[in-house]
């Protein structure tokens, strides 16, 4: 193999490793953002009423809060 051979094979070597590693970064950034919103989808999940603590179902509305569900 010569000079020119060799630096031909690790020219190719090293442009095959950066489209690899490119793949794998754009894999790994796609991945985060869904990642992301299935972790805000179970956060989000309100409980059930009868998941609730009963001191919070026994709790008086202030008057802000009775006016505006009146109005």
């Amino acid at each position: 193999m010569t000079g020119a051979d060799a630096v031909a094979a690790a020219t190719k070597a090293a442009d095959s490793a950066r489209d690899a590693v490119a793949e794998f970064l754009l894999a790994a950034r796609l991945k985060q953002p869904r990642e992301q919103a299935v972790a805000r989808t179970r956060q989000a999940a309100a409980a059930p009423w009868t998941d609730r603590p009963p001191e919070l179902a026994a709790r008086l509305l202030d008057d802000d809060a009775t006016g505006v569900l009146l109005a």
